[in-house]
């Protein structure tokens, strides 16, 4: 099968990418293979002119293969692996011919680096055109000459910036910093191609900046770059967890003023270290398992119906209903609806903040799609109706009734519920078949994971609906059955009822937290705690102690814990709860837990561990295990019961849901690589049922 296929013209000749074997074009061994043999004969008979161009739409080429990079354990291999993709790219630099690369669709990675090896890229004028290097996302950097090029096309401060942060470019910001010589809309790409040959072959590119050729300037660039990209991880061994993030760093200051030759060289033995480390692989594995909910079965069945789609209305204006609201003004207008104008305006608010861009820039555009509402107007023509309002299932019942009366036979109705029964919104509802839960995470805007729930009268074509329609918001949706607490809920509970214990026992908050977040985690699970709301966990906790009174001991919060609520200390919401919180930052611990726990228990930085208590701190490690184990434990009963059917999308939900860290690849790929029997006996150890079910952990190694 032909992938690319070699076009000579009177007027020029073109590489022309196109396969019908995959979606996109990618760099894979049948690609490089054409390649090399098409570049064989453009060097045995050299045109004046050669573009590189795509024949599928939204795709110049999408990168090398993945699978390729996931396959390779051996370092030379992946040394070798890169030094091939390298010489491509300067076969394609050296020919005589001035080269264009005509950029429609994505341009990502190795495409991106074989574009660069081109006199000029046009970036061609389409929404899905974007242009960037997002190795260090899957654990590595460019490996096919994106270190040594990418700083010739648009300086070295954009380029550090670029391949640090993995960030696109789309076709004006492509254009603004250097990277693409021209921009064209579709029709004018003839006309492109004809004004940058009247330029010629570009013959060397300026070193940009020009300060950074002195030793104490590049010195102190690459220091400040450094302490940028360790901010990120002050709490993580950066070499452990993402070594390309130091890798990279020390690539690029060593490689300024060098030749090419040795330069790629440097950049093809980094590449080959990284590629062959555990985070590259566990890294690459996670973006296979948020591909895999983007693509599965029931978001392919719904597209049809949610491309036609153009109106949401959102009840609630809370922090979940705002956030909800300004997720779905991505590709919708939205109605936000409450019940007086003083929340609405909070939410309002709330809205715009999110709509603030860097430099102080809102999106005004999409700011504008959501409308605040006080009554039931504008309810004819929605497609689709969120409700997050009140936790009680006579609120939303009564929504629902309501709702009836004003939307189409045909518009969604959807939950935002995190616990209760969307069969007990179903009963007695004339609209049963199109109500169905999707359950959010907060925050709603960042958090990829989406819950969808289907109670007893759901039809199969909803759920369908609702996998796509969250897709189109850039979501990764997974179905989880109507059980309490659905997954993320019920797993994360026995996480954070686990961390409230060990407190208890005298283990410093900070300690705690700090050792949860040296693993990986986004935030300690206290600091989870207050930012979801104590009241929340409180009354999450006490539903699945009474929904499954047989696991109720893995759910039931501390006496203490209850006093805290009973007393308003609730967390962020409250200004108070574990920590102290002003406009929305956390400051420091909440001196008022001195009436709830022991006074050991709150010092206020993690450096005071072992400080003014004759309780010696738990190690890291231990800490780790006593959190995570009782996760794992209820994670295998939600298998076991059915919660969810697949394994991989279990630990896909735990990544995208909660934030387990990445380079960890997963809750089950971490515990896999114990011995099962030693994990079997710190299960029985911390009081927990040993699952059934441990065996399928195998799979995962």
């Amino acid at each position: 099968m032909q992938v690319v296929t070699l076009i000579r013209n009177d007027e020029d000749t073109r590489l022309h990418f196109e396969r019908s074997d995959k979606s996109v074009n990618v760099l894979d061994e049948k690609c490089i293979s054409q390649l090399e043999a098409h570049l064989d004969a453009l060097e045995a008979a050299p045109p004046a002119l050669l573009v590189l161009e795509s024949g599928m739409p939204g795709s110049f080429i999408a990168g090398a293969d993945l699978e390729m990079i996931a396959g390779v354990t051996e370092q030379a291999a992946a040394t070798a692996m890169a030094g091939r993709g390298q010489a491509l790219c300067r076969r394609i630099e050296r020919l005589p011919s001035l080269s264009i690369a005509m950029v429609h669709g994505a341009c990502m990675g190795g495409g991106l680096e074989l574009a660069l090896a081109c006199d000029y890229i046009v970036a061609v004028d389409d929404k899905k055109t974007v242009l960037g290097l997002p190795e260090i996302k899957i654990g590595i950097h460019p490996g096919f000459g994106g270190c040594v090029r990418l700083p010739k096309r648009v300086g070295w401060v954009k380029a550090v910036e670029m391949i640090l942060s993995g960030s696109a470019l789309d076709v004006n910001r492509a254009y603004r910093a250097g990277l693409a010589a021209l921009t064209a809309r579709p029709e004018q790409c003839d006309d492109a191609i004809g004004y940058l040959a009247k330029r010629g072959k570009v013959k060397s590119r300026p070193f940009a900046p020009w300060w950074l050729r002195l030793w104490p300037a590049r010195e102190l660039f690459f220091r400040q770059v450094e302490k940028k990209a360790m901010a990120r991880f002050k709490h993580l061994d950066i070499e452990a967890a993402y070594p390309a993030v130091p890798a990279t760093i020390a690539l690029l200051k060593a490689i300024i003023g060098m030749s090419d030759a040795p330069a790629l060289a440097r950049e093809a033995e980094s590449l080959g270290r990284l590629a062959v480390t555990p985070t590259c692989k566990n890294l690459i594995r996670v973006f296979y398992l948020g591909e895999a909910l983007k693509k599965q079965a029931a978001v392919k069945r719904g597209r049809d119906a949610v491309a036609t789609m153009q109106k949401a209305a959102v009840y609630g204006a809370g922090v979940m209903g705002g956030g909800i609201a300004w997720v779905a003004s991505q590709s919708m207008d939205v109605d936000l609806h409450e019940v007086a104008a003083e929340p609405l305006g909070r939410g309002m608010k709330g809205i715009a903040r999110l709509a603030m861009r860097k430099k102080g820039r809102a999106d005004s555009k999409r700011l504008a799609r959501i409308r605040p509402v006080l009554d039931e107007s504008g309810l004819s023509d929605v497609d689709v109706v969120i409700e997050a309002v009140l936790e009680d299932i006579r609120v939303k019942r009564r929504l629902w009734a309501s709702l009836g009366k004003h939307v189409r036979k045909d518009t969604l109705l959807l939950s935002n519920t995190s616990s209760l029964s969307i069969s007990d919104m179903q009963h007695r509802r004339a609209n049963a078949g199109r109500i169905a839960g999707l359950h959010f995470f907060n925050p709603a805007p960042k958090m990829p994971l989406v819950e969808v729930v289907a109670g007893e009268k759901t039809t199969p074509e909803t759920v369908d609906k609702v996998c796509a329609l969250a897709v189109s918001w850039g979501k990764y949706p997974i179905i989880v059955a109507e059980s309490p607490g659905f997954l993320v809920n019920r797993c994360l509970m026995p996480y954070m009822v686990a961390a409230l214990k060990l407190v208890t026992s005298g283990e410093q908050i900070g300690h705690v937290d700090g050792a949860l977040k040296c693993f990986g985690m986004p935030m300690g699970a206290l600091e989870l705690a207050d930012r979801v709301g104590l009241d929340i966990c409180m009354h999450v906790g006490t539903h699945l102690s009474e929904a499954l009174p047989a696991a109720g001991q893995r759910f039931a919060m501390p006496e203490w814990f209850a006093r805290m609520v009973a007393d308003g200390l609730l967390g962020e919401k409250s200004g108070k709860g574990f920590f102290i919180y002003e406009e929305g930052k956390q400051g420091d611990l909440n001196p008022d837990l001195a009436r709830y726990l022991p006074l050991a228990g709150l010092h206020e930085h993690e450096g005071d561990a072992d400080l003014g208590s004759e309780k010696t701190p738990m190690e890291q490690a231990a800490v780790v295990d006593g959190c995570l184990i009782p996760m794992l434990v209820e994670a295998l009963a939600c298998l076991g019961e059915q919660v969810v059917d697949d394994p991989v999308q279990l630990d896909a939900a735990f990544v995208y849901g909660i934030g387990f860290p990445p380079f960890r690849g997963g809750l089950l790929r971490y515990f896999a690589g114990r011995d099962v029997e030693v994990l079997k006996q710190s299960i029985a150890a911390a009081g927990l049922p040993v699952p059934e079910n441990m065996d399928l952990l195998g799979d995962f190694r």
